[in-house]
């Protein structure tokens, strides 16, 4: 073959070689383009519908908060009222657990409240540190046995106690990041209780106690603001109903002791009872006497009777508890309530007020048969000795007359009927 004919053959196989490899290369990358193209398409696709997932779930718990918040707010209104008109703090109490327990379903809640003596003025320091300061279980659902209605919690005592002495709003992190050094006083907190949430309840710089939430079920991230409403509220309700018992008291006191009379104790006897049967709780009741009291009118004169009956007076509204009623029954005769304290509670604290009086020193009280003045007292429990106010005062009179017969000077309880 000529050699030019050669050589034009080698230019077309090199003209179709190139021209298959240019075709070859153009259409690998137009491929790569497509799959890159597709692989875009792909990830933008699925970012947009993590985007949309995204947005849904934050909608739906917009949503949730919103209803949450409609169905706190339609409560309130009505909760509200039935707080203003509730009888004392133990029914403050018990409605403030039913809106915590709608608000969050917990395994546990509790309501303590500030329990401070009596006295016929305003505290001083000195009494309050000798007293101690404390708070007093009234109302609560799902504690442990060892902590019944009627517990009571120093300042600075576990979880409830810290924030009584450091009125502050806490979680369970909270209590977590303290220092060491303080962590020390939350190992008191009785065991089984589960402090999840403690916040304190006040008024104008003033406690008045603490509200405790274990386990919520729900509103768990907005439990500790929507908590302390709850406690802004109680505040409110609780000086509300502290000023309107003074006020309505100061119509149902016996002019001489102080105390409630007798037509005020049976009013108050009457609603007690109906509580105690609502809640499911004892109420105990204390009627006593001033042994020996005819005695002393006859050597000292009704003047320093007065007197006497004056000085009782002021010793048990220092000696009994906040939520305690003490009435002058007639002549030398009282009668104590203790709301929600069992027979066993309540036989010691009517000796420990047995034991004030008979430590006191009374004018001419020497001169009495038992060289002091003292008192007797019987004790019985609703609805264990009775179950009505006229049944209740007569067991405890019947005990009160057992034990001025086995020599006065003493506390007797009721025995059930049924087991005599």
């Amino acid at each position: 073959m000529p050699l030019e004919a050669s050589l034009v053959l080698v230019g077309l196989a090199a003209l179709v070689v190139g021209g298959f490899v240019g075709w070859a290369f153009a259409f690998g990358s137009a491929h790569r383009r497509v799959e890159e193209t597709q692989t875009l398409r792909q990830r933008e696709r699925s970012e947009t519908e993590r985007a949309i997932a995204r947005l849904r779930r934050e909608l739906e718990e917009a949503l949730g908060r919103t209803k949450d918040q409609t169905e706190v707010f339609l409560m309130l209104p009505d909760l509200v009222r039935q707080m203003f008109s509730a009888r004392g703090r133990r029914g403050v109490g018990s409605l403030t657990l039913k809106l915590l327990d709608q608000l969050f379903r917990p395994e546990q809640a509790a309501t303590f409240v500030v329990s401070r003596p009596r006295d016929d003025g305003p505290l001083d320091d000195d009494l309050l540190s000798r007293r101690g300061k404390r708070l007093l279980l009234v109302a609560a659902h799902g504690l442990p046995a060892s902590v019944g209605q009627g517990f009571e919690v120093d300042f600075g005592q576990g979880h409830v106690g810290y924030v009584a002495e450091h009125p502050l709003a806490m979680d369970r992190a909270d209590f977590e990041g303290l220092p060491r050094t303080a962590k020390r006083a939350l190992e008191a907190t009785p065991h089984g209780l589960r402090p999840d949430l403690v916040v304190p309840i006040e008024h104008e710089g003033t406690l008045l106690g603490v509200f405790l939430v274990g386990g919520p079920g729900q509103r768990q991230e907005q439990a500790k603001r929507l908590l302390k409403m709850v406690a802004d509220l109680t505040a409110v309700a609780l000086v509300y109903l502290t000023r309107l018992r003074t006020v309505e008291e100061s119509a149902e006191l016996d002019g001489l002791t102080g105390l409630l009379n007798k037509r005020a104790l049976a009013n108050r006897l009457g609603d007690e009872i109906h509580q105690a049967q609502r809640s499911s709780q004892p109420l105990s009741l204390l009627m006593l006497d001033i042994d020996h009291f005819k005695n002393y009118n006859d050597s000292n004169g009704h003047l320093e009777g007065d007197e006497v009956l004056k000085e009782v007076g002021r010793l048990f509204k220092r000696a009994i508890r906040e939520d305690d009623l003490a009435a002058r029954y007639g002549g030398e005769e009282f009668v104590i309530l203790y709301p929600g304290a069992p027979k066993e509670v309540a036989e010691r604290l009517a000796e420990n007020l047995r034991r004030t009086v008979e430590a006191h020193s009374f004018p001419h009280g020497t001169s009495q048969p038992l060289g002091k003045v003292t008192i007797s007292g019987g004790v019985a429990t609703f609805p264990e000795d009775a179950l009505s106010a006229v049944d209740l005062l007569r067991a405890a009179d019947q005990s009160l007359y057992e034990a001025k017969g086995a020599g006065r000077n003493r506390i007797i309880r009721a025995v059930p009927a049924f087991l005599t």
